[in-house]
């Protein structure tokens, strides 16, 4: 059976969990916490008036939810793997006619976490990471009328810089009251042979995310 980068990573993920469960809660210190949360991403459509017309340019904001599970060495240190979907749907109305356009990103990462990981820490522990991995990206605009199908989906590298604030609710409960990451994305070309072969040249794309949930330790 072939197994794409993303179950592959995914998998990491799930071992690298099951093995910090079973690991020792010993030293004082947190060895493993997950988190789950909502998510809010930035996206920057990096076009501009050379590519289309604003109306599907600038930038868009995508919900979504925010997966982590991190595994503590250390008082202060952890290895992270982080996992977000964002999606964004509309409906525009560009020269009189009617378009629909859904976009989807699904990112998995895998770093560092620094924090304060110690079961007798303070309340309030502010965290920051550093993150880098795949990002997989999907676009779509379809208008009935015309029969105008266009859409691409693209893998390509995206790191994350950012953190946030958990706070103690119980020994075992954190909440996360916040998290801001600067997540960009390196864009591959992309070629629309639908509109005479129209390339829209590779580009850094500078997104960000903010996101809340809960952490359990």
């Amino acid at each position: 059976m072939k197994i794409s980068p993303k179950q592959s990573l995914f998998i990491l993920a799930l071992i690298f969990a099951m093995s910090g469960l079973v690991a020792a809660q010993g030293g004082g210190v947190n060895r493993i916490e997950t988190f789950a949360g909502y998510s809010h991403s930035r996206v920057d459509t990096t076009l501009d008036s050379e590519d289309f017309d604003e109306e599907f340019g600038g930038r868009v904001g995508a919900n979504g939810v925010n997966l982590s599970v991190t595994g503590n060495f250390t008082k202060y240190i952890g290895a992270k793997v982080d996992y977000a979907h964002h999606q964004k749907r509309d409906d525009i109305d560009f020269e009189g006619f009617q378009f629909r356009q859904k976009y989807t990103n699904d990112t998995i990462m895998g770093g560092i976490q620094v924090k304060n990981n110690a079961k007798d820490g303070p309340r309030v522990k502010p965290f920051f990471h550093a993150l880098a991995g795949l990002s997989r990206q999907k676009f779509a605009v379809t208008e009935d009328t015309e029969d105008i199908d266009l859409s691409f989906a693209q893998n390509n590298f995206t790191f994350a810089i950012g953190g946030g604030v958990d706070v103690r609710v119980h020994k075992n409960v954190d909440i996360r009251v916040f998290q801001i990451d600067y997540n960009p994305t390196y864009i591959k070309d992309v070629e629309f042979p639908e509109l005479d072969g129209l390339v829209i040249d590779g580009r850094l794309q500078n997104n960000f995310r903010f996101g809340f949930g809960i952490v359990i330790h």
